[in-house]
């Protein structure tokens, strides 16, 4: 069985490199979205929630890098399983992908309904600044959509952990950095 997992075949580096950099992004932008709030108004405020801008913006490049790689130039590993198994896997893939979109393009609304400052260097100007309502609302959709990538990579997490100590079948290697 040793043998088998060693000669597992794996995803490119920078396939894996960008899945992880999402893995360990998406937890810690839910983390700091929480407690924005705790910032004392101010500079303080404004530089947390730019940290975070920076950092959702930075997941849609590595989102944008994973698919346009995956496309064009990313190794395309044979199914580990088939059958409902492989359909699964597929659909969870492709709600990751739309899930993380949608809450990206969702803070990225919020920022321009918002109107919000940028490291105070400059301040996206606000879509409708009197409009409490419209910010409530794409505020409370962009939070929503935001757990909802943490519940489904957390069921992906979970049968990767499943695959590799019940299954013993080498899936979750084919993602693991080779160093490790």
């Amino acid at each position: 069985m040793q043998e088998a997992l060693a000669a597992a075949p794996h995803y490119d580096r920078p396939t894996i490199w960008v899945h992880w950099t999402i893995a360990v992004l998406v937890p810690l932008q839910w983390g700091l979205a929480q407690i924005i709030d705790w910032f004392p108004e101010g500079e303080p405020r404004i530089a947390a929630r730019s940290v975070h801008i920076s950092a959702g913006l930075f997941i849609a490049v590595l989102l944008a890098a994973r698919v346009f790689w995956r496309a064009t130039r990313g190794r395309v590993l044979p199914p580990a399983n088939h059958g409902v198994l492989q359909k699964a896997a597929k659909s969870v893939h492709y709600a990751l992908y739309a899930l993380l979109t949608a809450m990206v393009l969702a803070g990225m609304f919020l920022v321009y309904v918002r109107g919000d400052s940028f490291f105070g260097l400059f301040t996206v100007p606000a879509l409708d600044p009197g409009n409490k309502a419209l910010r409530h609302d794409i505020a409370e959709v962009h939070e929503t959509i935001a757990a909802l990538p943490l519940i489904v990579a957390g069921l992906h997490a979970l049968a990767a952990l499943i695959h590799h100590f019940v299954l013993r079948d080498g899936v979750l290697r084919r993602m693991w950095p080779r160093a490790i």
